[in-house]
C-alpha cells in the first residue's frame, strides 16, 4: 500500500515538484543574476557622504504622485541603488541612484524571466491561491521524502552497498539503484526544503507552534497610532531610520516600510552582519510624525521559538551555511528532476514487460526495493 501511494503520489505531482525544484535552483542566485542582467537599474557610481534618501524619496513620490509608496529597499552596497515598491494593479519597481536622484527606471515586480520564476516558484502563477497550493505542495513532498525513506532503507548495516549502482544488471536496475541513491543521499535536503517551504505558507500557524514549544518572547504587531495626531507632519526618512539604528545598536537597516493609512506606523527592517537572513529579523515601529518608538524587535533579545521560525528562509535558500550553503541548495533543486525521471523511467519499463518477464524479475532488486 505504502508503495502505491509513493508510487501515484510521485507520477501525480512530480512534475510540479520538478518544477519548484528547477526554478528554486536558479532563484537561490537571484539576486546575482538580477544586477548581472539588469545592472543598469541597480549600478550606480558611489560618492561620500551618506545617501539622500529623503530627496530620494521625494522624487520617486513626485514622479508617481497616482500610486501610494509602500517599500524602500535600502542599498546594501555604497554602488547600489534604492528600490522604491509603489502600490497598483500590479506591484511597481521603481530604481532611484541615491547620489544623483536620477530614476534609474521601473518595471513590474514579476516582469522579465527572474520576476516570472519566481512569480512561479512562490505562486504557481496563480495568486494566493498558487501560493495556498504550494505549501500544500510542500507537506506532500514531506509525505514522499518519508515514505520513500521507508521504501528503500537498507539498514545501516548495509547503507553503502545500497547506494551503489550495479554493474552487471539490466538497464532498468540501474535506474532504480539510481533512484534509490539519489533519494536516500539527498532525502534530508528535501525534507529541510519541504518542511520550510511549507512553514513559509503557514507562517502564521508554524510560528504560533513554536514559540508555544520553544518559548517566546516572538514577533509582535506594532500597535496603531492615534489618527487625529498623526495627521500632523511626517518626520523625514533619515531621521526615522537614525531613530531605528540606534534603538538597536549595531544592526543596519535593509528595507523601510512606509505607512499608507494614517493610523500606520513607519517600520525599519534591520540585520546584523551575522545574521543568516539576507533581509534581518530586527524591526523597529515608530509614529512617522512625533519618531516615538513604538515597537522594538532585537532578534538577539527574542525568544527560542522565534530564533528558529527566522531560520526558515535562511534554511531555505541556503544562507544559512554562506555560499557553500546556497550552492548545496542550487544542488537540491535538481534532485526532484532526477528522482522523477529514474522513478517514472522505472515504472513505465516495468508496464512494459510481458507477463512473463514480470514473474522472472518479480524476485530482482527492483522489486525488493521499490
Amino acid at each position: 500500500m505504502l508503495q502505491k501511494i509513493h508510487l501515484w503520489v510521485g507520477l501525480i505531482v512530480g512534475g510540479l515538484f520538478c518544477l519548484s525544484g528547477l526554478t528554486g535552483s536558479v532563484l537561490v542566485f537571484d539576486d546575482e543574476l538580477d544586477t548581472y542582467f539588469n545592472s543598469g537599474l541597480w549600478y550606480v557610481e558611489p560618492q561620500p557622504g551618506l545617501i539622500k534618501l529623503d530627496e530620494a524619496t521625494g522624487k520617486v513620490q513626485s514622479s508617481f504622485p497616482n500610486r501610494a509608496l509602500l517599500l524602500a529597499r535600502l542599498p546594501r552596497e555604497s554602488s547600489r541603488s534604492i528600490e522604491y515598491w509603489m502600490e497598483g494593479e500590479e506591484l511597481q519597481l521603481v530604481y532611484v541612484n541615491p547620489w544623483t536622484l536620477e530614476i534609474l527606471g521601473h518595471r513590474e515586480e514579476h516582469s522579465g524571466f527572474l520576476g516570472f520564476l519566481h512569480d512561479l516558484h512562490v505562486h504557481l502563477l496563480a495568486g494566493d491561491e498558487g501560493l495556498l497550493a504550494n505549501g500544500v505542495m510542500g507537506l506532500v513532498l514531506l509525505l514522499m521524502v518519508l515514505t520513500g525513506l521507508w521504501l528503500a532503507w537498507p539498514g545501516w548495516r548495509k547503507l553503502l552497498n545500497a547506494l551503489r549502482i550495479p554493474k552487471k544488471e539490466s538497464r532498468v536496475a540501474h535506474w532504480f539503484a539510481l533512484h534509490r541513491s539519489v533519494g536516500l543521499i539527498s532525502m534530508v535536503l528535501l525534507f529541510i526544503a519541504a518542511l520550510t517551504g511549507a512553514a513559509m505558507v503557514f507562517h502564521k500557524q508554524t510560528n504560533a507552534a513554536l514559540i508555544a514549544i520553544f518559548g517566546g518572547p516572538g514577533l509582535q504587531r506594532p500597535p496603531l497610532i492615534d489618527a487625529a495626531e498623526s495627521r500632523a507632519v511626517q518626520k523625514f526618512p533619515s531621521e526615522l531610520l537614525k531613530t531605528a539604528e540606534s534603538a538597536i545598536p549595531g544592526a543596519t537597516a535593509t528595507w523601510i516600510k512606509f505607512p499608507t493609512q494614517p493610523d500606520m506606523p513607519f517600520l525599519v527592517r534591520l540585520r546584523y552582519l551575522d545574521d543568516s537572513h539576507p533581509n534581518g529579523t530586527s524591526y523597529v515601529a515608530m509614529d512617522a510624525v512625533t519618531g516615538e518608538v513604538l515597537m522594538n524587535h532585537d532578534v538577539k533579545l527574542s525568544g527560542t521559538g522565534q530564533q528558529i521560525a527566522d531560520l526558515k528562509y535562511p534554511l531555505h535558500i541556503g544562507t544559512v551555511a554562506g555560499l557553500p550553503g546556497r550552492t548545496v541548495i542550487f544542488i537540491a533543486g535538481l534532485i526532484p528532476t532526477i528522482l522523477f525521471v529514474t522513478g517514472a523511467y522505472t515504472w513505465w519499463y516495468r508496464r512494459q514487460k510481458t507477463p512473463g518477464e514480470a514473474r522472472k524479475n518479480a524476485r530482482g532488486p527492483i522489486d525488493d526495493r521499490c
